[in-house]
């Protein structure tokens, strides 16, 4: 369908406010309809963004003609059933991160988009942030040489979602993301999946086999329990993952933690390494150091739900996010949770 404009649709009015402005903005895209349980809130973006159709019922929405895809960005439990059944309708899906909250719900994503032939791509946004997408390619084209090692660290002061976000925002508006069921984790699974993701694909995708981690939950149970809101969630995640090539990886996240803010990603291999930020690219050219800016012109960019569209027109492109990729982050989350458990380190299944 590559001289075709494809119908889109937003699921979900959160972080899906962000989807429906990126598609309001392609030229070869059209977003056509809005769906959340909340039917003004889904009308109003409607009208702000010019889509025809507003829904409060997915399955309503999937029945639309003519539609071809659809964005999901709702509660992290609802990813798989709703994936699920957008594929089974026939559309291609973007959906938001994590993908989904069990090993076995993402595995089931996957083999249903093989399954019917659409595509299924996870909404991993860091791979397309600044100069993360100009990093990528240098770590493809092996200019880090054998990669061994990588460190991510997203640390928070205060920011624990419920508690300290706007409950009309877009983020932390609900009161599923303190419990485990419904998110699968906490800090682990709302920042710490970008974390481990932007370094894991930075690193060139290797193989994870095992696990030691350790999560913690000390700064605000009681202050969530004194509101009435269940808080069964991590605070804090760390992660030591081992890869099947040798390379080792160390991730830690938090929401809150009596520590300075840091946001940042390396890698580093035996020709070259870098770090997200600023993008920097590290070199040792015959004995003399450089230290070299990573900059992505302007026009070289575009945003996941560009490059969605894009691959949708022309289905020969590869996914930068495909749902295979979001299935092996979901497994190494999964390890993250087990091994802090269990106290020790796990296989990743």
């Amino acid at each position: 369908m590559s001289n075709e404009i494809v119908n889109v649709a937003v699921i979900g009015t959160g972080m899906g406010r962000y989807h429906m402005q990126d598609y309001s903005t392609l030229p070869d895209a059209k977003l056509v309809a809005i769906c959340d349980l909340n039917e003004a809130e889904a009308r109003f973006f409607a009208e702000k963004y010019g889509a025809p159709h507003v829904f409060s019922d997915y399955r309503r929405l999937f029945e639309l003609p003519g539609l071809d895809a659809v964005s999901i960005a709702v509660p992290n439990y609802l990813h798989a059933p709703i994936t699920l059944a957008a594929l089974e309708a026939g559309l291609h899906v973007l959906c938001e991160k994590p993908m989904a909250t069990t090993v076995e719900d993402a595995t089931a994503m996957v083999e249903k988009a093989r399954a019917v032939g659409k595509r299924l791509m996870v909404h991993m946004n860091m791979r397309f942030r600044d100069a993360n997408l100009a990093l990528g390619r240098l770590s493809a084209a092996g200019e880090l040489g054998q990669v061994y090692y990588g460190r991510a660290s997203m640390i928070r002061r205060r920011l624990v979602p419920v508690l300290h976000f706007p409950p009309n925002g877009t983020m932390g508006r609900g009161p599923w993301f303190l419990d485990k069921e419904k998110a699968g984790g906490g800090a682990l699974m709302d920042i710490g999946v970008h974390t481990y993701d932007l370094m894991w694909w930075l690193m060139g995708c290797p193989r994870p086999v095992a696990v030691s981690a350790a999560t913690f939950r000390k700064l605000y149970g009681d202050a969530a329990a004194k509101r009435g809101i269940k808080f069964d969630v991590d605070e804090l995640a760390s992660a030591m993952i081992r890869f099947e090539n040798g390379a080792t990886a160390f991730v830690d996240v938090s929401w809150a933690a009596n520590q300075a803010a840091e946001w940042n990603v390396r890698v580093f291999g035996d020709k070259a390494g870098l770090m997200v930020s600023p993008a920097t690219l590290f070199r040792d050219r015959d004995g003399v150091l450089e230290s070299a800016t990573i900059e992505l012109p302007e026009m070289e960019r575009f945003t996941p739900q560009a490059h969605f569209v894009d691959c949708i027109r022309h289905p020969e492109k590869a996914l930068i996010c495909p749902g295979e990729q979001g299935l092996q982050v979901v497994r190494v989350l999964d390890a993250i949770r087990r091994s802090a458990e269990q106290g020790r380190e796990v296989a990743v299944a």
